[in-house]
């Protein structure tokens, strides 16, 4: 086995409702909030699609999913051969890391951002710098400076998971001119499509300017298919062929790819749940709590304190299962009555 897999551990999922219930002696109601799942779930014509299809689960699908392939390509203005499909953007990550990295290459990010960078970078035997967060945001200053003639990939999060937290297209455009030309940015933007400020990046319009860039995309969000395991790059042409080499033939989905399709394609629907986690995110905002709430605009709240395990158990006493980390709780946004509950905790706590 390679050595430097020693140092990792699998990835341990939070408990069910029912299995904390078991656990715990919780008798009540039990709402899992801490994975970011969106609670309004899918398209309706999502759902359809996968009712038209399902009596064509015994063929392979399609490789690289060339219907929802061409769409997207469409949407954003792209070659088709640009975008490059995973299941879900965990594979991806593994994809584009198995990709670029060589043993002993540098990669780097935050500390404070989703594990799977970190992760990938050590199966590949890589050096990877984490620099702490500034606020909770990316430090793009420090992550510039951090970059040098041995660095392969800069992974960001852009807004970040866990804090929610973003920076603007000023931002970023400078960020990219500080980054050698050789160097790949990947901007994994999973949750893009909650983001209704309106000087967030437009990064594929960045991609005509600066070729060293990709963006990376996901439908287990806002487009509530995180059960079908599906997202996407869109990158450079000689990345993305690259990828593919890479990339398993058959990795996506036949549900999955008209699941997507469908729901890509309802965009009015999106719209409404975006605007229905607005709503809810918006109400954050007021709460009397002498805790900190990083802003956010994701599906989800980050709350930093030193008494993790004290919030933790209030909320589940309140029934909400959330996600501790150890500078805080990540809460996801519920329906109006669960986030209702959250503000209280939050407020009496």
């Amino acid at each position: 086995m390679k050595s430097q897999i020693a140092q990792l551990r699998a990835y341990t999922p939070g408990l069910s409702p029912e299995a904390l219930k078991k656990k715990l002696g919780i008798t009540g109601e039990l709402h899992k909030l801490a994975s970011n799942e969106n609670v309004y779930g899918p398209s309706p014509k999502a759902k359809e699609a996968i009712k038209t299809h399902v009596d064509d689960l015994f063929l392979y699908p399609e490789p690289n999913a060339p219907l929802l392939q061409a769409a997207i390509a469409e949407h954003y203005q792209v070659a088709p051969e640009q975008v490059v499909f995973g299941a879900g953007l965990d594979e991806m990550i593994v994809i584009i890391s198995r990709t670029v990295i060589r043993s002993g290459d540098k990669v780097v990010t935050s500390e404070g951002t989703f594990g799977q960078y970190f992760h990938n970078a050590v199966v590949e035997d890589a050096n990877i710098v984490q620099v702490p967060l500034n606020e909770g945001a990316f430090d793009l200053d420090a992550i510039a400076d951090a970059v040098d003639d041995k660095t392969a990939l800069v992974w960001i999060c852009n807004p970040n998971n866990p804090t929610g937290t973003y920076h603007n297209a000023e931002a970023i455009e400078a960020f990219i001119q500080k980054i050698p030309s050789n160097v790949t940015i990947l901007f994994d933007e999973a949750y893009a499509e909650y983001v209704t400020a309106d000087d967030y990046p437009d990064t594929v319009a960045l991609m005509q300017k600066y070729d060293n860039i990709a963006m990376l995309r996901t439908f287990s969000k806002a487009y509530g298919l995180a059960g079908l395991r599906i997202g996407y790059i869109i990158a450079p042409p000689p990345l993305a062929e690259k990828l593919n080499v890479i990339r398993p033939p058959f990795n996506t989905t036949r549900l999955s790819e008209q699941a997507a399709l469908a729901a890509f394609q309802d965009q009015s629907y999106l719209q409404q749940t975006v605007a229905a986690n607005k709503a809810e995110r918006d109400k954050f905002n007021d709460v009397n709590t002498t805790l900190k709430l990083y802003p956010t605009q994701t599906n989800f709240v980050f709350v930093e304190t030193d008494r993790v395990a004290e919030l933790d158990e209030a909320l589940l006493k309140a029934g909400i299962i959330a996600r501790a980390f150890p500078n805080g709780v990540r809460i996801t946004f519920g329906f109006p009555e669960q986030n209702e509950v959250i503000r209280q905790v939050l407020a009496q706590f």
